[in-house]
């Protein structure tokens, strides 16, 4: 709690030291888990408990996740194929989680290395479509695929769902997760939005499934540093 409160205080501290400048904006490149089929342009900076992004030319981009996962990958790299295309893989893990179960990575597996791709079936300005097939490898093997969509019916919020699936090949057990909220994205204030949600965590589908909820959340600061 003691490392939440510290990060919450940072994104205040960031929020009251931009304040009065000029910002360009730019935008976060997941939904809740899934990651989005594009990476930002060169330049681009991602702060967010979910994603921590810094875009290099030739469509390479660094991230991390520190709660959770995106694309069940918490530090890797993503690369931008085309504008609805990409692939991406690192460290597959959960090093922080709210809640009583875990997303992506069931316990008590170890970190492994993780591999996703991205490809965008619809991408507007008012709806995004995204499937991302995936697999983790180490000591224990998954393979599966997520679903991931945006709906933004209006320039204040856009409507977040996501539903994935996966099988461990150790246990032999189908894991499913799907979660849905809101992104709020405020027109005077573009290098900010927030999201909430609720998750339904992780629960295996063929053994006495026992799912349970808890709460998504999420601060991202977005903008263009050069």
């Amino acid at each position: 709690m003691k490392r939440f409160s510290g990060c919450v205080l940072c994104f205040l501290v960031l929020f009251t030291a931009v304040q009065g400048q000029s910002i360009r904006a730019s935008k976060p490149t997941h939904y809740f888990y899934t990651p989005a089929a594009y990476v930002n342009p060169p330049f681009h900076l991602v702060l967010s408990f979910h994603e921590i992004s810094f875009s290099l030319p030739a469509n390479l981009q660094l991230q991390a996740s520190i709660l959770d996962n995106i694309g069940r990958v918490n530090f890797g790299a993503k690369f931008g194929i085309l504008q609805n295309f990409s692939l991406g893989g690192g460290l597959a893990y959960n090093l922080v989680h709210i809640g009583n179960g875990v997303h992506g990575i069931t316990h008590p597996a170890k970190p492994r290395f993780g591999f996703f791709l991205t490809y965008g079936f619809v991408q507007t300005e008012k709806f995004e479509f995204a499937a991302t097939p995936h697999t983790q490898i180490g000591e224990r093997f998954s393979i599966g695929g997520d679903l991931g969509m945006m709906l933004t019916p209006h320039e204040f919020w856009s409507v977040i769902l996501e539903f994935g699936l996966s099988v461990d090949t150790k246990d032999g057990l189908v894991y499913m997760n799907t979660d849905g909220g809101l992104r709020i994205h405020p027109p005077k204030i573009p290098f900010l939005s927030f999201d909430a949600g609720i998750d339904l965590e992780e629960f295996a589908v063929n053994n006495n499934p026992s799912p349970t909820v808890t709460v998504f959340f999420d601060v991202i600061f977005a903008m263009i540093v050069r």
